[in-house]
């Protein structure tokens, strides 16, 4: 006789099955699972096809089936947010895809201090996106910023720039400040995959004449295709549910120039108190992504047919 937390099982016994007394086990962590996951699930659902009235709880709540979808559809803001959103997700993607992918074949390369430059590349985006908010508010700052100050020394501007309250401007800011945070993410992804790949095909190729930019052409990116295809995935993801960045930069502004969807479902719950239509709106999205997700697929099958 034995004791495994708290439960007296007996050597030799057939009291319970070894699947039973492990389901036991994990009880209570399936329970905390189903209570932070699926619960939230399933009631954003039942709320994308309700009107919840919190301002006056006799009314109660009131079905009113795909209302919630439509009113998002017909909504000039939801596609203007939407827009901006696509904006965004294709420029951070593609951004942080090329800048990590150079910062990976750099330290992928027998360079001095290479441990050190690798530890270094995880700040970026181990700091918390509202920290590296408020970090990007202080250089883009108008009168005491950084990135001004910088500019009219090296005589590129002669006067302070509103980044982030200039429309031509702010969009681009975030840009930046997004890929900044993002490609450490996609470096260290794409170093561990260029360590897998053999050495002796370089060396093949070396022998047979062939230069550095064939070699990455023809050896490096086919190995790096499924870890790209993996990045594609998780970025998009990513870029679709940004909020914390922004909202520390700019709150959509100027003149709802940078109200990626995310703020737009934020604004239309939390602000206007319309939490079946930012319900409603975040399943449209989510099924934006879904599509996504398969067009990639499809798009790198098609390249491993070819």
């Amino acid at each position: 006789m034995f004791l495994i937390g708290g439960i007296i099982v007996k050597q030799n016994t057939k009291i319970m099955s070894e699947g039973r007394f492990a389901l036991i086990l994990l009880a209570p962590t399936l329970l905390l699972i189903l209570g932070l996951l699926l619960y939230p699930l399933i009631y954003s659902i039942y709320l994308s096809f309700v009107d919840l009235n919190i301002t006056n709880p006799d009314v109660g709540t009131e079905f009113v089936g795909f209302r919630n979808f439509m009113d998002n559809l017909s909504d000039p803001a939801f596609w203007n947010s939407l827009k901006i959103t696509f904006y965004f997700a294709v420029v951070t993607v593609i951004g942080s895809l090329l800048v990590g992918l150079y910062a990976a074949l750099l330290l992928n390369s027998k360079i001095r201090a290479r441990g050190l430059f690798r530890t270094l590349l995880l700040i970026p985006w181990a700091i918390p996106l509202v920290i590296v908010g408020m970090i990007w508010k202080l250089i883009l700052h108008p009168n005491y910023g950084s990135l001004n100050a910088l500019l009219m020394k090296v005589g590129i501007i002669h006067h302070n720039i509103a980044w982030l309250s200039d429309a031509k401007w702010s969009l681009i800011m975030l840009f930046l400040s997004e890929i900044w945070r993002s490609f450490p993410f996609v470096a260290l992804l794409y170093l561990a995959a260029l360590q897998t790949i053999p050495q002796d095909l370089f060396e093949a190729a070396s022998v047979d004449g062939a230069t550095k930019r064939k070699a990455f052409w023809h050896i490096t990116m086919p190995y790096l295709q499924a870890t790209t295809l993996v990045l594609l995935i998780l970025r998009t993801i990513d870029a679709f549910r940004s909020f914390d960045l922004i909202f520390a930069l700019t709150k959509g502004g100027p003149a709802n120039n940078t109200e990626i969807v995310g703020l737009y479902l934020y604004k239309q719950g939390f602000t206007f108190a319309n939490f079946g239509v930012s319900a409603a709106g975040s399943y449209i999205v989510t099924f934006l992504i879904l599509v996504l997700v398969f067009v990639y697929i499809k798009l790198m099958k098609v390249q491993n047919i070819s």
